[in-house]
C-alpha cells in the first residue's frame, strides 16, 4: 500500500490512519483509497451524469470481481485517460491512474477482509449512484428518512465496516465480540454524523449546484415539522458525533481509541464554526486547532470506558 499517495489524497485521514494497529491499517487504507477513487469519478463535473454512473458501475463490478480481463482493462484505460485528465487535483488524477494497483492489493488481502471491503464499497457506490440520479429529477431531498438513508450509504456503512474489520483482524482486543451489534450501531451513527457535518458545511455550495440534501422547513398539517431545519440537523449531527466518541472510548487499545476519536472531535469543532460563521464563508479548521485536537484526543484516549 502506497501511504505517500494516501497522504497526498487526504492529509487529515492519513494523520489518524497511521495510528491504527498494523493489523487493521492495510484494510482501512485500501478501503479509503477505493472509496476515494469512486468519489473522484462521481464528482467529475465535466463528465455527464450518465457517463459517471456507467463508470461507477464498472468500478463496483471490478471491486466485486465481476469483470472479465478485457472489461477490466477497458475500465482502467478509461480511468487512466479521460477520467484522470478531468480531475482538478493531481492527487486524485494519480489515484485514478493507479486504480488497477488498488485492485491488485484487494486480491492480496485475506478472504474475510476482501468480502468486507467488497460489501462496504458496494454500498458506498450505491449511495454515489443515488446522488447522481436523484438530482436529475429533484433539487431538494424530500424527507429526513431519505437524507439518513443517503448518509448511511456513503458514510454510516463505513462504521459497520470498521467494526467488523477490527473484530476480524484483532478479535477481542478490538472489542468484546458479543458487543458487536451495539458497537456497529453506534459506529453507523458516527459515520452519519460526519457526513452531516460535510452537508451542513457545504450547504450553500451544494445549493448553487442544485443539490439540497436537507429538506426545507415546511408546514405539515397545522404544525411546522422541526426535522427539516438546519438547526435540527446540526443538533442531530452533534449527538451522532457524541455516539462516535462513546464508541471510541469503548475500543480496546490506545491506538484504536485515538484513531476513532480524532474525527469526532474535529467534527464537533467544525460544527461550532458552522454555527458561528457569517453568511456563506467557508469553514475550515486551522492547523493549530488540528494540533490541539491531536493532544485532546491523546488525553481522552488514555483510558477505556468499561463496556
Amino acid at each position: 500500500m502506497d501511504f505517500a499517495l494516501l497522504k497526498a489524497v487526504s492529509r487529515s485521514f492519513y494523520l489518524s490512519m497511521v495510528w491504527l494497529p498494523p493489523a487493521m491499517r492495510r484494510g482501512i487504507a485500501l478501503g479509503y483509497m477505493l472509496a476515494r477513487a469512486t468519489d473522484s469519478v462521481a464528482d467529475t463535473s465535466t463528465a455527464a451524469p450518465g457517463k459517471r454512473e456507467e463508470v461507477l458501475r464498472q468500478m463496483r463490478r471490478a471491486v466485486l470481481g465481476d469483470l472479465s480481463a478485457d472489461e477490466q482493462e477497458a475500465l482502467l484505460r478509461l480511468l487512466r485517460g479521460e477520467m484522470a485528465e478531468a480531475q482538478t487535483k493531481e492527487s486524485e488524477a494519480t489515484l485514478l491512474r493507479r486504480f488497477g494497483e488498488c485492485l491488485e492489493e484487494l486480491a492480496q488481502v485475506s478472504e474475510v477482509e476482501r468480502q468486507l471491503l467488497r460489501r462496504v464499497l458496494s454500498r458506498i457506490v450505491k449511495g454515489q449512484l443515488w446522488d447522481l440520479s436523484y438530482f436529475d429529477e429533484h433539487e431538494v431531498v424530500e424527507s429526513a428518512g431519505e437524507t439518513l438513508r443517503y448518509t448511511y450509504l456513503v458514510a454510516g456503512c463505513v462504521g459497520e465496516f470498521w467494526t467488523d474489520l477490527g473484530l476480524a483482524t484483532m478479535g477481542a482486543e478490538f472489542c468484546p465480540p458479543e458487543r458487536r451489534d451495539i458497537m456497529a450501531q453506534a459506529a453507523v451513527r458516527y459515520g452519519q454524523g460526519l457526513q452531516l457535518v460535510n452537508i451542513l458545511r457545504d450547504m450553500d455550495e451544494d445549493a448553487a449546484r442544485g443539490r439540497v440534501y436537507l429538506s426545507p422547513y415546511r408546514e405539515r398539517g397545522k404544525t411546522m415539522h422541526p426535522c427539516t431545519t438546519p438547526e435540527w440537523w446540526h443538533n442531530r449531527a452533534y449527538w451522532f458525533l457524541w455516539d462516535g466518541l462513546d464508541y471510541a472510548r469503548r475500543l480496546g487499545t490506545f491506538r484504536l481509541r485515538f484513531t476513532a476519536m480524532l474525527p469526532a472531535l474535529l467534527g464537533q469543532k467544525t460544527l461550532r464554526l458552522i454555527k458561528q460563521r457569517a453568511g456563506s464563508e467557508r469553514v475550515k479548521i486551522s492547523r493549530w486547532t488540528v494540533y490541539a485536537t491531536l493532544l485532546e484526543a491523546a488525553r481522552l484516549s488514555a483510558w477505556r470506558r468499561a463496556s
